[in-house]
This record gives C-alpha cells, structure tokens and sequence, in this order.
C-alpha cells in the first residue's frame, strides 16, 4: 500500500500546484443518504434520491430569507431546529455567514456540519446596497455562468445471458452523461442521455429542460420535462420519495419542492410539457400542460393498454415494441396559500387523458382513458405542535392521509400518522407514504414515531400497523402487519460513533403448504450493530454486523442470514479519496436476504440484496485533478464459492464472480 501511494503521489506531482480540495459535501451527503434510506428491503438503485439531495446542493436555501416550512426541508432537520434558527435570527438579525449556526445553542455540531451543502447566507439588504458598485464589476457573462456535466460509463466484466445467446441487440456498456448549465440565479437549462446495458442507442433515453426563475410574477417557469411535487403526495408528486428509515420523523411529513425540473434517469411517470408557478401576495398559483410518450404493452386486437412498462429497458424486439407506445395528455392547476409561518393550505385539480383505454382484470383496477383528479392539503403550525394532511379524490373514492407532530420538550418530538387509501382509488402521479413505498391503493394504516435527543445520544423508534383489505400482487387475499424499529446511536468519545438498531416485522403472506396455498405470519427480526471510528482527519473506519432471524410458524420454515463489513475511508491527499468494503455473508435463502447500501459514484445509489454464502467487496477512487476537474472510478465484485452460476434468465452469470468497472468524469466550471 505504501510503494503503490508513493508512486500515485510522485505521478500527481507536478499537478499539485492547479489540484484543488475534495469538496467536503461530497463525503457529507454520502453519510446523510445512508441514515436516510438504508432501511429498503428491495434491491433498487436510489440514484433518483440522490437527485433530490443534488437539487437542494445546487440551489441551496437561504438562511436568511428562509421559511419554517422552506427549512424543514433539508435533510434531517426537524420543525425544532428550524424554529432555533429562525429565532436566532429574530433576536440578532440577519447571518453574514452560515458558520454562525455554530453559536445557536440546541443545535448539535454534527447537525450543522450536515446541512452545510445545502444553505447559504446572502449578506443583509444594507451590506448589498453599500457594496453594489463592487457587485455590479464583477457582474459578466463569464462570472454569472456555471456549467456543470457529468459523465459515467459502467460496464460488467462478466457476460450474461443475454448476449451470450445474441438476444441483446447492444452492447454490455451502461452509459450516462448530463449537463447543466446555470445563468446567474434565474436561468437553467439541462440535458441528460443515459444507455442501458444491452441497448443500441446512446441516446435510448432523453430528458432536457429550460428554467426561468424569479422572473417579476413568475417565480418559476419550466419547458420540457419535469415534476410536481405538492402536499403530502397523494396527487402529484415525483415518481420517488423517502420512506421509512432510521430516522422516525423525517420521511413521515413530506417537504414539497412544487415545480421542479425533472433530472433523473428513471424513465417513467414524468411531466413533458411546460409549468409556471406565479407568486403574488401569499399566493402561489402554478398551472402545467403535459404531452408525453410511456412505455406500454398494447393487445393487439383491442387496442387496449394492459400494461406499463417501468423499467425503460429496450434491449430487444418485444421491449422495443414497448418503447413509446403509449401516450397521455395531462393538464391541471395548483393553488397554494401561505400565512407567515402558521398554516399553509392547498388545493390540486388536473386531468390525464391517454390515447389507448385501459384494461382492467377487476372492478378495482384502474380503467378507461380519462381521469380527474380533486385534491386539498393542509399545514397547521402552532407553538409545540404541527398538523398535516391531505385529500384526494379520483373520481371514485377519496384517499386521505392525516399527521399530526407533538414538541413535547425541547429534544422530544413525537408524531402519528392515519392513512387511508381505498381499493378503488387511484392516482397517475402521486407518491404517498405507505408500506408499499408510494403506493396510494388499498391500505389502511397507522403510523407513530418519536425522536429523542439524549444527552448521551439520540433515540429513534416508530411503530406502523396495516392493513391489505383486498387481495394484492403477493397475497390472494386480504392481510395485515405490523413492525416497529428501534434505532440508537451515540458519540461517547471524541470521533467515536456507535449504533444499535433492532426491527420487528410481523406480516401476513402467501405460502403453499401440503400443495394449497395458505396466509400464514411471517416474522422478521433484524438486528445490526455499527462502529464508526475516525482515527485521524484523514482515515475513517465503519464496522457493521447484523443478524436476520426469519420464521414462517405454520410453514416450519426457520431461516437465519448473517453479514459482517469493514469499511474504509482513506484521505491521504485533500485531493484523493479511496474508499474500501469488504463483506462476508451468509443466508438460508433470498427470504433472508441482507440489504446493503453502499458508497458508489456521485449521483450513484445501490441497495443490493446479498443472499447464500459469499464474500463482496468495493474500491472507489475519487481524485480532483483540477479544479474544475473530479475523476472517479470504482471496481466491485461479488464471489460465491458454493454456486455454478449467479443471477437468472437473460441476466444469468455462468460462473461464480459477478465483477464490474464504473469511471465517471465530472467538469465544474
């Protein structure tokens, strides 16, 4: 290890004079995701989440003009520490800098390093005027211009299925590139092409869009392709959104961003159109036309849709045909009412027509080609509590969601939830907090949470009970559930961390038993131990193991899945990052499958299940060459000594190594 960074930094030398410093929201950010969205037990990539988290990196709000509401939207901040900030700066006035918030008692260090990326403090009114001649000389073209690109090429060393065969029309390669260029604070304009392994194009998919912001009345407009995000989710919303986690109060409330653009990979569930959101008095009032193409599997000889293609892959004939085949107009309004900082109400009407009806195996499905949606949200903040809610009604039925927040103490928040979304209700582009992550459709719940702030730690734990009153995809019948976890970390000595956390999960599935498939009660219990220790400014070990106990009583199944990690973080330069995981594991089944999100590129996000018996591990290397300059790469390998082959159908590995190569350039200037 010596001799290879010996040699990297003799080879980085003569570059030492125009290499700039790591930027530190990176390595910020990256542990904020984890605490946030580390609870998932479905294999996905949260790169849409980290697309939120960038959106706020790159118009960061400000501290100084900054809401209740507005900051309790930024991650991991709840409505009591934004209530510190903002009496901080009714007592003393406006921030000059946003390392002031280090003076507010009640708000932990550790709290104020992590929101860092996303604030901003824009000087007072009277320090602007005083030195606006200063201002307006720097004021130019070049000054006022930010581009920003990003460009990732990943690429698996092993061959699938698919292309062994010749079934794959394209190449192994995955491909992603994305601009954004900034003028000043008012104008945006961004593109992004991504490839799918197995595609042909480079170009499979598109997305672009055109920003104009605090334009006189028009305090957003956007052209081209994004999202709206408004209430708590139950009519529009973008096509992601955080869940349960560790953290019991946060995901629970959502924080709308009203009208953004739309800069994700994922290929389905957008607006293409154009949107413009007018602000006046207290008002806003946002309006939007979309006419945009989806995949869809259209029968032949009805012409009806049955069914949506979400995973926008296109790799050969049947998925090619999927390709654009469906296509909606969506038109609607949106008017939304703020009072200081008291209460906040709204109300949602829009309209999506499709070109093909849609199909429907029952009474409860959704069908036809024309749909309303009538929505109304509410936000009521009072000195030591918050009530929330919404309503929405599909023409049918109405689903609604209501929560209420309690500030018992000065670090006690407590908060409960009632959901209810009926079988027959259903909703285009909403994006609700359920059991079935968004799903807004047959589920009743209740939701209780608490967050403690101790003098030797904090204490998170919530408790969810639900209900499936209809048959779903996984049961044939109705069912239930319950789990709650408990989550407790503490800094007993100086750059030491440590977390205990358990969850119980008591659900109702499908088993077969004796050849007839019955509802039995499955019990799943986690538990996971994790140390964090930084040993110097430069290096930083994590350690985790954790324990998954699975039980199905009337199945006699019993099934255990262990997994055990060290991971390092390794700065020997302030401009180079290495980052290492290695990983043993070792489960009965998939059912006992153990969820792992790791660190990957930026804008990258991997939550992968890990099941049977094996070993995985990862390096990053994140290296800033210039200072507009950042390139990384990243190796990652799964090993199963016991399997011939890992994975299956198209995507199947003959072999027991599943290995692959990331490298990702990004240009800042």
């Amino acid at each position: 290890m010596k001799i290879f960074h010996s040699i990297f930094f003799l080879i980085l030398l003569p570059f030492n004079i125009l290499i700039s410093q790591i930027d530190s929201s990176d390595i910020i950010t990256e542990d904020l995701l984890d605490n946030i969205i580390d609870e998932s037990d479905e294999e996905n990539d949260n790169t849409e989440l980290f697309d939120v988290i960038e959106e706020l990196i790159r118009n960061p709000i400000d501290i100084n003009s900054a809401s209740l509401i507005d900051l309790t939207k930024l991650p991991n901040i709840d409505q009591q520490i934004a209530q510190r900030i903002i009496n901080h700066r009714n007592k003393f006035g406006y921030f000059y800098s946003t390392n002031e918030l280090f003076a507010i008692r009640g708000i932990d260090k550790q709290t104020i390093r992590n929101i860092l990326p996303f604030i901003k403090a824009i000087p007072p009114p009277n320090y602007l005027q005083q030195n606006k001649e200063d201002v307006v000389e720097r004021e130019s073209f070049i000054n006022n211009s930010h581009l920003f690109l990003r460009s990732r090429i990943t690429n698996d060393l092993q061959n699938r299925d698919g292309f062994l065969s010749g079934k794959y029309i394209g190449s192994k390669l995955k491909s992603y590139n994305r601009l954004i260029y900034n003028y000043g604070n008012h104008y945006q304009l961004g593109i992004l092409a991504e490839k799918d392994p197995g595609e042909n194009s480079y170009t499979d998919f598109t997305t672009f869009h055109l920003q104009i912001k605090d334009f006189g009345l028009l305090d957003n407009f956007v052209g081209g392709d994004y999202v709206l995000e408004y209430g708590q989710g139950l009519a529009l919303w973008s096509p992601f959104g955080f869940s349960k986690g560790a953290d019991a109060i946060y995901p629970v409330k959502k924080k709308a961003t009203y009208l953004r653009p739309y800069t994700s990979s994922f290929e389905y569930r957008y607006f293409r159109g154009a949107a413009a959101m007018l602000q006046f008095w207290d008002f806003n009032f946002t309006a939007f036309y979309s006419f945009n193409t989806f995949d869809a599997t259209i029968d032949s000889i009805t012409g009806e849709i049955t069914s949506f293609g979400q995973t926008g892959f296109h790799r050969f004939e049947s998925e090619l045909d999927k390709k654009g085949a469906g296509k909606s107009k969506s038109f609607g309004a949106v008017l939304d009412y703020h009072f200081k900082e008291h209460f906040n109400l709204g109300l949602i009407y829009y309209n999506a027509k499709f070109d093909n009806i849609l199909s429907s195996e029952s009474v409860y499905d959704l069908s036809g080609d024309n749909f309303n949606y009538l929505s109304t949200y509410y936000d009521f903040n009072f000195s030591n509590f918050n009530i929330f809610g919404e309503f929405s009604y599909d023409g049918t039925s109405v689903a609604s969601i209501n929560g209420f927040q309690f500030f018992a103490a000065r670090d006690f928040i407590f908060t409960t939830s009632i959901r209810n979304y009926p079988r027959n209700y259903h909703n285009l582009y909403g994006f609700g907090f359920s059991e079935k992550t968004g799903r807004i459709n047959n589920e009743v719940g209740i939701y209780s949470g608490l967050k403690w702030r101790l003098p030797f730690g904090i204490v998170n734990f919530y408790y969810d009970i639900f209900k499936f009153p209809y048959k779903t995809t996984e049961n044939s019948l109705s069912s239930e559930g319950d789990e709650f976890l408990l989550d407790f970390i503490t800094r007993p000595f100086f750059k030491f961390e440590a977390r205990l956390r358990y969850k119980y999960e008591n659900k109702e599935i499908t088993e077969q038993i004796n050849f007839d498939e019955n509802i039995v009660r499955r019990l799943k219990q986690i538990i996971r131990t994790e140390f964090v220790y930084d040993l110097s400014n430069f290096l930083r070990f994590k350690t985790r193991f954790e324990y998954n106990h699975l039980m199905i009583k009337d199945a006699q199944v019993k099934e255990d899945g262990f997994l055990m990690f060290q991971d390092i973080r390794y700065i020997p330069q302030k401009y180079f990052i290495l980052y290492g995981r290695i990983i043993f594991f070792q489960t009965d089944s998939f059912n006992s499958a153990i969820y792992e999100f790791e660190n990957d590129l930026l804008g990258v996000m991997p939550n992968l299940a890990l099941y049977g018996k094996g070993m995985r591990m990862y390096f990053i290397i994140k290296y800033k060459a210039l200072n507009f300059l950042s390139i990384s790469a990243k190796y990652s390998e799964t090993y199963k000594p016991d399997e011939t082959s890992l994975s299956s159908g198209d995507n199947e590995i003959f072999g027991n190594v599943d290995n692959r190569i990331s490298l990702q350039i990004e240009i800042n200037l």
